[in-house]
């Protein structure tokens, strides 16, 4: 199943600045802890970049995304009743 162009230009359109913001966010929030995380001059340990990447470049993501998934949710359930 293929998602055609003018499909996905309509959904583009529909998202709200913030969440355009919110998307755009999430995309470079990564790659700058990454950045802030390594340090040239030391040497480097790979469990101890992913503990830290995990919790300084995933966990806050997954946490605002996770909570704003479940404020839509009691949304749209207030809306049925």
């Amino acid at each position: 199943m293929a998602i055609s162009i003018n499909t996905l230009n309509e959904r583009c359109r529909q998202l709200s600045e913030s969440m355009r913001l919110a998307i755009l966010v999430s995309v470079f929030w990564p790659i700058f802890s990454f950045i802030y995380i390594v340090e040239p001059n030391k040497y480097f340990i790979l469990s101890e970049f992913i503990r830290k990447f995990a919790l300084m470049g995933v966990l806050p993501l997954v946490l605002t995304w996770g909570l704003w998934w479940v404020i839509q949710g009691f949304k749209k359930d207030k809306a049925y009743k």
